[in-house]
């Protein structure tokens, strides 16, 4: 091994980020070779010894010594505008969200004050979209900024493509420590896609809510953990708040509210199911052109056509998996503050696609309309405006640079990362007027959407086009009039130049994309 001195002095002349990379390398050269250890004597649960922890301590206080006489201490922060030490990055996912079942957002039929204290703590995006409103295609776009069509994975069982990027790899690049629980769903594992550290990983994509299957490692086989799967990766996330030096990313993706709907105590019956309203749009089946969708399992869940107190029982037990899931994350946050470290998190929640409960004569999630494709979306710590919410469009994706997929870039702006070229989300922190703009970080002012052969979709200003594949059909949308989608404008006269230029759009997107 390379004499430790000499890295440090390599590392110093390196420059940019040198120290941040030799040091997360040290720190994880000892916790794998812990790791390795605790494996071979049985042990799942990673131990951390006096001495490891002496030596960690020691070597880190070193390297921080060396990089601050260089003037490394810290990474140049573009998205505090100044230098500043990078923020650790908590990134939060429920699994089936739709965008109105949130307190926040108005619905006063449901109890999420966690979630409603987070939003008002930070800025809330009301129009955050998924391109793909199914699981794996949208935690993909996640970790890579990228739709389906570029990162490969458009529909399940699908893997990432290797030249993808990958939000983990890049931080780890930055000095970051890595880690995830929870469910992944996506080829391999974790720690095959850049994670440096996982716990209690459910591989699948859906489970009770009285047990979970998890992993713990790179090749260990699945144990079923008699413990709700929302309390059981809180835990894990709880220990891992004090294991993880700073700066960490930690994803912890939940199975929450996803069906089967069961939740735990007395949360099953906390809603009233005789108060529980209809939505607005519902109807007992669907649009004709909708027929085609009632072979997946989804829409299977309940006898056709759909019973009204049936959808009040179904929407009772999903407010109560939501409730209960915002108070596992309330003991997160609890946890965060105690270690002293939320001033200094960037956190991120958002849902990994919507839910229709009835609306339009659905039960699922794979549609172009506002309850499949549309999520909530909040952004709270340093750097974000407080109570501020952001009504431009967005994609989940911009978690990595506003898309679901526009995390993955905001994650990287907000630790000082470049974003590759192949990233297609956008920053989220650059939405915010006081800050400065270059050509990677772009402002977006159209939504793109699709779903297997089926459906694809573009979203402009207050308009939206579904093209539905099977039949060929078109639908047109005002939104701001007709937030429900109840009024077809596609074969109104007045409407007609807006169709064509929102279908000329949509085609261009589809052959650039090869969606």
């Amino acid at each position: 091994m390379i004499n430790f001195r000499v890295q440090v002095v390599r590392a110093c002349r390196a420059r940019h980020y040198g120290v941040f990379v030799l040091r997360n390398h040290l720190r994880e050269e000892i916790y794998m070779n812990r790791q390795r250890a605790a494996e071979e004597a049985g042990s799942i649960r990673p131990v951390r010894s006096d001495r490891s922890v002496r030596l960690l301590s020691t070597r880190r206080a070193f390297l921080q010594s060396a990089a601050g006489a260089a003037t490394l201490s810290f990474v140049p922060n573009r998205a505090f505008g100044k230098t500043s030490p990078p923020p650790n990055l908590l990134l939060l996912l429920s699994d089936d969200h739709t965008f109105r079942a949130l307190g926040a957002v108005g619905n006063h039929h449901i109890k999420t004050p966690t979630l409603d204290a987070l939003a008002a703590s930070g800025t809330y995006f009301s129009h955050c979209y998924v391109s793909n409103p199914i699981c794996t295609p949208s935690r993909a776009a996640l970790l890579t900024g990228q739709y389906g069509f570029s990162n490969g994975v458009t529909f399940f069982n699908k893997k990432i493509r290797p030249e993808s990027p990958r939000l983990p790899r890049l931080l780890n690049e930055q000095g970051y420590t890595t880690a995830f629980i929870g469910k992944w769903h996506n080829d391999g594992r974790p720690l095959d896609h850049g994670f440096l550290r996982m716990r209690h990983t459910f591989l699948g994509g859906m489970h009770e809510h009285d047990s979970i299957p998890v992993v713990q490692g790179a090749n260990d086989e699945k144990l079923l953990v008699p413990k709700n799967p929302s309390e059981l990766f809180t835990d894990g996330a709880i220990e891992l708040l004090g294991e993880l030096p700073e700066p960490w990313c930690l994803f912890v993706w939940y199975t929450a509210p996803h069906d089967p709907r069961h939740p735990p105590g007395n949360y099953a019956r906390m809603y009233d199911e005789g108060s529980i309203p209809l939505p607005p749009n519902f109807m007992p089946e669907p649009p004709p052109h909708h027929q085609s969708t009632l072979d997946i399992r989804d829409e299977k869940l309940l006898p056709r056509p759909l019973d009204p107190q049936a959808i009040r029982h179904e929407t009772a037990q999903y407010y109560g998996l939501i409730s209960h899931l915002d108070a596992q994350i309330a003991r997160l946050l609890e946890a965060l503050d105690r270690h002293g470290q939320r001033s200094r998190t960037l956190i991120a929640f958002g849902g990994d696609n919507g839910l229709t409960l009835g609306a339009h004569g659905l039960l699922g999630k794979q549609t172009m309309y506002e309850e499949g494709v549309r999520v909530p979306l909040m952004l709270s710590g340093p750097g974000v405006p407080r109570g501020k919410t952001q009504d431009k469009l967005v994609d989940l994706m911009d978690v990595m640079p506003t898309f679901l997929m526009d995390v993955m870039p905001t994650f990287l702006e907000a630790a000082g990362a470049p974003v590759p070229d192949t990233v297609q989300g956008c920053s989220l922190l650059a939405r915010h007027e006081h800050r400065p703009r270059s050509p990677r970080i772009r402002p977006r002012d159209t939504i793109f959407g699709h779903y297997d052969d089926l459906f694809r979709m573009v979203r402009r200003d207050r308009f939206k086009l579904i093209h539905t594949l099977k039949p060929d059909s078109f639908e047109l949308f005002n939104l701001e009039e007709d937030p429900y989608e109840l009024q077809d404008l596609s074969a109104s006269p007045e409407h007609a130049r807006r169709l064509h230029s929102l279908r000329e759009a949509l085609q261009a997107w589809r052959q650039s994309t090869g969606g």
